[in-house]
């Protein structure tokens, strides 16, 4: 990494998926700045930056970016990737429960998006990727979580349409289960059955964060050069499972 390397910024940065893509990009060769509200890291390194944001805030996402171009010059990757769950059933989910979730996660993408997404607009080039997950088709427990995370789906799509003549590429990656603390706090907590998952998994295993980086760092890299507006599935084959196995025949 050099003063003259491409600057990188990743959103919820300081831990789990967040920090593995920042040291994923950081071997590609990015200059990494990772964003959280946490003052600094959970995980280390002396080579990623840091910068406290909350994404919910439109103003400081602008102030943050702006800040960043005057220091670094441009803004080459953003990865949206802060988010936050509640475990609830539907009927019992409280208004403030629901409004914590919608702010970060869908209302936090768009203040970063547009805030990242201004600065490559002027240059005429960057790369964005947004962070969704398989529980867009829905989730059990999980209805603000699906609800924001199938919007960014949508969000992205449409970013990608709308800049992809102007040199900007938007695309997606929706994880499955990926073995990180949050994953080990719900299941401590009960919200979450290891086995139960496992079972639903084709590849009968979690995902580790790095495969999740590994496919951010394909989707900005220039071997994805024509991919836009598109969610790729890192989730062991979750997707393409509806749960019923493969009836045996019986023996001869």
């Amino acid at each position: 990494m050099t003063e003259n390397s491409p600057i990188a910024v990743i959103t919820g940065g300081a831990a789990g998926i967040g920090w593995s893509i920042g040291q994923r990009l950081l071997a590609d060769g990015y200059r990494v700045i990772a964003t959280d509200v946490v003052p600094g890291f959970t995980a280390s390194s002396d080579d990623v930056l840091w910068r406290e944001l909350d994404v919910t805030d439109h103003g400081q996402a602008a102030t943050v970016f702006d800040g960043i171009v005057a220091e670094f010059g441009q803004i080459d990757v953003l990865v949206n990737n802060a988010g936050i769950q509640r475990h609830r059933a539907l009927e019992e989910l409280s208004w403030a429960e629901w409004e914590a979730v919608v702010n970060v996660n869908l209302h936090g993408v768009f203040n970063t998006l547009q805030a990242g997404g201004r600065h490559m607009l002027e240059r005429g080039e960057g790369r964005i990727v947004n962070i969704s997950s398989v529980s867009a088709r829905g989730s059990a427990g999980r209805a603000p979580y699906s609800t924001t995370k199938a919007a960014v789906i949508g969000l992205t799509a449409t970013a990608g349409a709308e800049w992809a003549s102007r040199g900007v590429r938007v695309n997606a990656v929706a994880p499955g289960y990926v073995d990180t603390g949050v994953f080990r706090q719900g299941v401590a907590a009960g919200t979450l059955d290891v086995d139960t998952i496992l079972s639903r998994i084709p590849a009968k295993r979690l995902a580790d964060a790095s495969e999740v980086a590994a496919a951010v760092s394909f989707l900005v890299s220039d071997d994805a050069s024509y991919m836009n507006g598109q969610t790729l599935y890192v989730d062991g084959g979750f997707m393409v499972d509806y749960g019923i196995p493969l009836a045996k025949k019986p023996s001869p």
